[in-house]
């Protein structure tokens, strides 16, 4: 991965998938972008991640675009074709490959949250914050508009007029607000966010993997569908966990009167 901008472990099931530029706050550099897309190659070539977490180092989850970087674009590109091209595959892949990922993804946000770093976080299917966490759709402030998927998932969390008026506003608002408006799942005080979150994350990590998947991933497709589609997918989903070792092992922990132990299989 490019200069260690963007760092993998993986530990009993867990992927953590660590953005470590601090001191540019996390910005989506190009150096970011690559670390980012070579770690999900990582979890790709695994047959034992059951939950990826995506966190920040430093004061920041994701700042957001890479500001300094802006200016050392090539000016005679903006406005074609190539530009809107080149922006969609340096920019969209992600939220795109996170949003589609086949195991429960987790946005563990600790400090600033802004512009494409809200796009980042809501791709995640759960979203964990501290009480020192930020967010704020402040594309504005640049003189640019919402991109890396925000303006396709924060309605579906807020509502459309609110997040128009954070988009027209550049609110930065805190993770208690955040919280209140459904933009996260959650927020914990600074001294249990490691604990709680953990604690979260395992039980996710820890339960049938394959079913949890194809649940995260219905609830996704759902919107804009029908009910007969929706139906439909559950079906086709069904029938795949039906034949899984952690439905076989659900149905005797239930006839045993005990804890399922889902292996992810």
């Amino acid at each position: 991965m490019p200069d260690d901008a963007v760092t993998a472990s993986f530990d009993e099931g867990i992927a953590t998938i660590t953005l470590d530029q601090p001191e540019r706050l996390n910005a989506l550099s190009d150096d970011i972008k690559q670390g980012i897309e070579s770690a999900l190659d990582a979890v790709d070539e695994r047959d034992d991640v059951r939950c990826v977490v995506f966190e920040g180092t430093g004061d920041a989850f994701c700042a957001g675009g890479d500001i300094g970087g802006m200016e050392d674009r090539d000016e005679s590109e903006r406005g074609s074709r190539d530009r809107v091209r080149d922006l969609i595959e340096s920019c969209e892949r992600i939220p795109i490959r996170i949003y589609n990922c086949d195991v429960p993804t987790v946005a563990k946000i600790d400090g600033y949250c802004l512009g494409a770093g809200v796009g980042f976080a809501l791709a995640c299917d759960i979203q964990l914050a501290s009480d020192e966490a930020a967010f704020g759709l402040v594309f504005r402030n640049i003189g640019l508009s919402m991109d890396f998927a925000t303006s396709f998932f924060v309605p579906r969390e807020v509502g459309w007029n609110v997040a128009k008026e954070l988009a027209l506003t550049g609110e930065i608002i805190s993770a208690e607000r955040a919280h209140k408006l459904g933009l996260i799942n959650h927020v914990y005080g600074t001294d249990e966010f490691e604990s709680a979150a953990g604690e979260l994350i395992e039980g996710i990590a820890t339960g049938p993997t394959i079913a949890l998947g194809y649940s995260a991933r219905n609830i996704d497709r759902s919107y804009g569908g029908t009910i007969r589609e929706a139906v439909e997918r559950e079906a086709e989903a069904q029938n795949i966990a039906y034949g899984t070792a952690d439905h076989d092992e659900g149905v005797a922990a239930f006839r045993e009167d005990r804890e399922p132990d889902f292996s992810g299989h």
